[in-house]
């Protein structure tokens, strides 16, 4: 595994596995996605930022924290909602930030390299892109 590299700023709280975006108010800071209207730049870091302890936050980072981003080309795991997915599916994000299942005019973030019948983490390719 790659050493930690952060390489952008939370502006908002980020949950581990899912789809973020550029923040356009603030240089170099992303939040995370909530709609299949909106250009993803990638997917969130795959751990939480405090130690897996009862009840300690599960939160890969808030606002102002240090974020590490998969971007185009790397291979990492999403959170699928209920829905799941099939391997070789465009993905999209939910309210939540989770991967769904694009629909045509939705804009992608990642490919599905699993599949999944319903809520967990996959493996996905990260690709951005926009259905026609």
């Amino acid at each position: 595994m790659a050493a930690y590299s952060p390489n952008f700023v939370a502006n908002g709280t980020v949950n581990p596995s899912t789809f973020v975006r550029i923040d356009a108010t603030d240089n170099n800071k992303v939040i995370a996605a909530s709609a299949n209207s909106q250009f993803l730049i990638g997917v969130a870091q795959e751990w939480s930022k405090n130690a897996p302890i009862p009840n300690a936050t599960q939160e890969a980072a808030d606002a102002g924290d240090p974020l590490k981003v998969y971007g185009v080309g790397d291979i990492c795991l999403l959170q699928a909602t209920t829905a799941g997915w099939t391997a070789g599916d465009r993905l999209t994000s939910d309210a939540n930030g989770n991967g769904v299942t694009a629909s045509s005019t939705n804009y992608y973030g990642a490919v599905a390299l699993t599949t999944l019948s319903g809520a967990g983490l996959g493996r996905v390719q990260v690709v951005l892109g926009k259905n026609p």
